[in-house]
C-alpha cells in the first residue's frame, strides 16, 4: 500500500509539473507572438539613424550613409552621415567581409560591401538595434529583444573601427557575382532596408542574423547556394568556409589559404583613416585567386 501511495504521489507531482511547464510555455509563446517591435528608443549612437534608398531608373540615392570616427574605446567622436547617389550599372564587384568577435570566438559579424567603378564603396551591414546600455547577446537574440536593422555605411566606418580600434581580424573576400547579379543583390538588400523602415521586424540570432539574412538574399539569386539554417549560419565565425565551399567566394584557395590571402587588419592599421582607405586596404591580386 505504501508503494502504491508513493507511486500515486509521484504521478501527481509529475502531472502538476508538466502542466506548469505547459502553462509557462504557452504564456511565453503568447508574449513573444504579441510583442511589438519598438520604433522609438534611446538607441545607441551608431544605431539611432535609419538608412533608406530612393530609386530612379538605374540610379539609387542612399540616405544616411554612416561614416563615424571613433576614440580608442570605440565611442563615436565625430558623427557624420551623407547621402550618395550610385549608378547601379557601374557596380563593379561585391565583397564578403567577416569579422570574428575574437580569435577563439564561435561568432563573427559578416556583411557585404559593393564596389563601384568610381572607387566608391557602399557597405550594407545587418545588425540588431540596441539601446544605450544594452549589450548584444546571441542568447537574447534568439528571443524578441532587438529590432532588425540594415545600415548603410562607409568602409572607413564599418571596417576601420573593427580593424583599427577593436583590433579584430578582418577578412575581405571577393564574391563570384557579375555586374547584373551584384546589382540584383544590392537592390534586394536596399528594398529590405526600406521595408524595415516602414514595417520593422525582429532580429533573431538564428533565423535573422547578419549571416542568415545575407544567405536569404543570396538564395534569391542562386537558389539553394547557401543553406539558411546550416550550423555555420549560427556559429558565424565559420560562415566564410560555408561561402567558400558553396562556390560563392571567387577563389580556388583552401579556407586557410584564403584567410591568409584576404586578411586586411594589418594593412588597415598601417593605412589609417585615409581618404582612399578602401583602395589601400586591398592588396594587389585580391580581386580573385
Amino acid at each position: 500500500m505504501a508503494k502504491i501511495r508513493k507511486g500515486f504521489k509521484f504521478r501527481k507531482i509529475l502531472k502538476f509539473t508538466l502542466s506548469l511547464i505547459c502553462i509557462i510555455l504557452a504564456v511565453f509563446i503568447i508574449w513573444q507572438a504579441t510583442k511589438k517591435v519598438p520604433t522609438d528608443g534611446d538607441w545607441k549612437d551608431t544605431l539611432k539613424v535609419l538608412s533608406t534608398a530612393e530609386f530612379k531608373d538605374n540610379l539609387v540615392t542612399v540616405k544616411n550613409v554612416r561614416n563615424f570616427q571613433y576614440d580608442a574605446n570605440g565611442n563615436p567622436t565625430i558623427e557624420v552621415y551623407y547621402d550618395k547617389t550610385y549608378d547601379l550599372n557601374k557596380l563593379k564587384k561585391v565583397w564578403y567581409i567577416t569579422a570574428p568577435f575574437s580569435p577563439d570566438s564561435s561568432f563573427a559579424h559578416t556583411f557585404l560591401s559593393f564596389e563601384f567603378e568610381d572607387n566608391s564603396f557602399l557597405v550594407i551591414t545587418i545588425e540588431g538595434r540596441l539601446t544605450k546600455g544594452q549589450k548584444y547577446s546571441p542568447v537574447n537574440g534568439t528571443i524578441r529583444t532587438f529590432p532588425l536593422m540594415y545600415i548603410a555605411t562607409d568602409e572607413r566606418d564599418a571596417i576601420y573601427v573593427r580593424a583599427n580600434i577593436f583590433k579584430a581580424d578582418i577578412y575581405i573576400y571577393p564574391l563570384k557575382a557579375n555586374q547584373k547579379d551584384g546589382k540584383l543583390l544590392l537592390v534586394d538588400m536596399l528594398n529590405r532596408m526600406n521595408e524595415l523602415s516602414i514595417h520593422p521586424a525582429w532580429y533573431n540570432s538564428i533565423f535573422a542574423n547578419c549571416t542568415s539574412s545575407i544567405a536569404g538574399h543570396v538564395n534569391k539569386l542562386w537558389p539553394g547556394m547557401l543553406t539558411s539554417f546550416d550550423w555555420q549560419v549560427v556559429l558565424t565565425s565559420h560562415a566564410d568556409k560555408m561561402a567558400l565551399d558553396s562556390g560563392l567566394i571567387d577563389t580556388k584557395l583552401t579556407i586557410d589559404q584564403a584567410r591568409k590571402k584576404f586578411y586586411i587588419t594589418d594593412i588597415s592599421q598601417k593605412t589609417g583613416y585615409a581618404e582612399n582607405y578602401s583602395t589601400l586596404i586591398r592588396r594587389p591580386g585580391m580581386d580573385n585567386l
